[in-house]
């Protein structure tokens, strides 16, 4: 007789977040959702309208049926001072926001840096500010962000160079996956029709896609941030190296490598088993969520 299958690793972070501009994060979040080991006990939002981002988390998670963690917003302003990039239409294709709660009276830095592990899909402020608080555990982060091959100033570090000069500068362990293996995976057409289709959070979903798609005169989305959450999950699809990472205040990232480096980036990855994974778990997330009435 067959034995029983070991049960799933739970792998449990905090997650940090800029959800509402480019969909990468929502999709990041129904990757959660599809996946039975990630256990995310709490979500802060940065960056902006950090209370309207943490609505979009909250409806999320009520599209998919699903009881949500602790959200709560975290700092607007960045650290440098640089201005929020394309404000103003984060939900904009998002019914009833004002009807989706986040957690009152919470403390975004203070509750991150009570936490061992933070996935950060967003400019890197309240990471920054928590691993300066007095006492912070926080021992790994796990980000996408930075391009370690061609010079580019990835978005992620641009929005906030302080907060990420400050986060590398951190005692904290910090894996990096870069713009470099991000753009090596697309979601195109057919996977959006697939996403459409799969009830309320899919629906949800397609709409934001298709949105970005709009504005960035484009026809498919990287799942930069998902990439992100599936390195925390399924390390072995991927290649990493140890090394040490400096931000310059153009913020431009480079990678030195060492074996006592304190930072990893991602060197590569099985592309075709990291698609699949991500378009699986995307879909699983949201397939869970209520079919639509009417």
């Amino acid at each position: 007789m067959l034995s029983d299958p070991a049960p799933l690793r739970t792998t449990s972070f905090a997650l940090d977040t800029d959800i509402g501009t480019d969909v990468d994060d929502l999709l990041a979040l129904a990757l959660i959702l599809g996946s039975d080991e990630a256990e995310v006990p709490l979500v802060t939002t940065v960056y902006g309208d950090v209370e309207l981002r943490a609505r979009i988390a909250s409806k999320a998670y009520a599209s998919a049926g699903r009881p949500a963690p602790r959200i709560v917003p975290g700092l607007a302003e960045t650290l440098s001072g640089r201005e929020v990039w394309w404000p103003g239409h984060e939900g904009s294709t998002i019914d009833d926001l004002d009807l989706h709660a986040f957690t009152a009276g919470g403390d975004a830095v203070r509750e991150l840096a009570a936490t061992d592990r933070v996935v950060a899909i967003g400019p890197l402020t309240n990471v920054a500010t928590a691993v300066q608080e007095p006492g912070a555990r926080i021992a790994e982060i796990i980000l996408m962000g930075g391009e370690f091959t061609r010079g580019i100033v990835e978005h992620n570090i641009r929005c906030d160079v302080t907060a990420a000069q400050l986060t590398f500068g951190s005692t904290a362990t910090v894996t990096v996956i870069g713009l470099e293996q991000t753009e090596r995976v697309r979601l195109e057409h057919a996977d959006l029709d697939l996403i459409a289709s799969a009830g309320a959070l899919g629906e949800l979903l397609a709409a934001e896609m298709q949105r970005f798609w709009e504005f960035a005169a484009q026809d498919y989305n990287v799942p930069h941030d998902p990439l992100a959450v599936l390195a925390v999950l399924r390390p072995e699809l991927f290649a990493f190296e140890t090394g040490t990472i400096t931000v310059a205040d153009d913020g431009v990232t480079s990678f030195t490598p060492s074996t006592d480096g304190r930072h990893c980036i991602v060197t590569d990855m099985d592309v075709p088993a990291v698609a699949s994974q991500i378009r699986q778990r995307i879909l699983a997330g949201a397939a869970a969520s209520p079919a639509i009435a009417g």
